[in-house]
């Protein structure tokens, strides 16, 4: 900066109103170079001549320094400080509430997207493992969910979960809180709510624009597929084809399948046909919350 300042003052081409401008500008560098060396004291740093590209970053450093000395900031409240803020893109100066702020700030927002991409409904975002209600009647299930997100490993075979039990008992929770595990080790699930995954594919129907191909599609590829609200109603034959050839998919690929449902394995026979309801059982190992809606105890 100093060369090309001192070139435009020495330059024939320069009329005098900025050579004048481009001296003071040059006194001015050469003001702060001076204080350089005081600078890096105050930041503890040994100031040698390559330092003087990062001047400004020095100086700015130096000036927060002060302030971030006596700071009066909590973990929770260092995303509103500037000084903190400005410590993140600055070498020269450090806060380590504020990277402990923001390692924990990216982590939730990462966990957030793939809760968001996996297709779970907005209620059921913030629903972990560790906010989940355990008691007597939820621990066994808990504690399967638990390990079964604790030791996945994506592309690898492994057996599923089937959560069974009433309304309101937690089943949805749980796998949203799989979900969440799954997304603090980058590894995607797909969420499917079966009632609309059997509305979009019968709306499909005979209609080009709106072909299920890519719904199904999704569901049998999947590394991790979530069938929640399992046997909710009782689809056409047409539909309950499909939901067969989702599921006879990941049975020959070995994919992991977790299933939630209200219903007995009788009465998933009735509504989906024995060869889909054989294959789940094969799939998968079957966990029964007793719990009562927790929806009806805030009434």
């Amino acid at each position: 900066m100093a060369s090309l300042i001192d070139e435009l003052i020495a330059s024939p081409n320069t009329d005098e109103k900025m050579r004048e401008f481009y001296i003071k500008q040059r006194d001015r560098i050469n003001r702060e170079k001076a204080m350089l060396p005081s600078w890096c004291s105050v930041l503890g740093i040994e100031y040698t001549s390559d330092l003087e590209d990062d001047m400004y970053d020095i100086q700015r450093a130096a000036e927060q320094k002060p302030i971030c000395d006596k700071c009066t900031y909590s973990l929770e409240t260092c995303k509103d400080c500037d000084g903190a803020k400005m410590a993140h893109t600055n070498k020269y100066l450090n806060c380590e509430k504020y990277e402990t702020w923001y390692a924990e700030h990216l982590r939730k927002s990462r966990i957030k997207s793939f809760a968001i991409k996996s297709g779970i409904g907005r209620r059921f975002i913030g629903k972990t493992f560790d906010n989940f209600n355990v008691t007597n009647k939820t621990q066994k299930a808990y504690d399967a969910c638990k390990a079964f997100a604790d030791s996945y490993k994506e592309g690898a075979t492994s057996k599923g979960l089937k959560l069974f039990g009433s309304y309101g008992c937690g089943k949805t929770h749980l796998v949203s809180a799989i979900i969440h595990k799954l997304g603090e080790n980058f590894f995607e699930s797909a969420f499917i709510n079966v009632p609309e995954l059997f509305m979009e594919i019968k709306q499909s129907f005979g209609d080009e624009e709106k072909n299920a191909y890519h719904l199904v599609n999704r569901a049998k590829k999947a590394s991790l597929l979530i069938l929640d609200d399992l046997g909710a109603e009782k689809p056409s034959e047409w539909v309950r084809e499909q939901l067969y050839v989702i599921i006879n998919r990941r049975y020959e690929d070995m994919l992991p399948t977790i299933v939630t449902t209200n219903c007995t394995t009788a009465e998933l026979v009735e509504r989906l046909g024995e060869r889909t309801v054989s294959r789940l059982i094969e799939m998968t190992d079957t966990y029964k919350i007793m719990a009562d809606d927790y929806r009806l105890k805030k009434v």
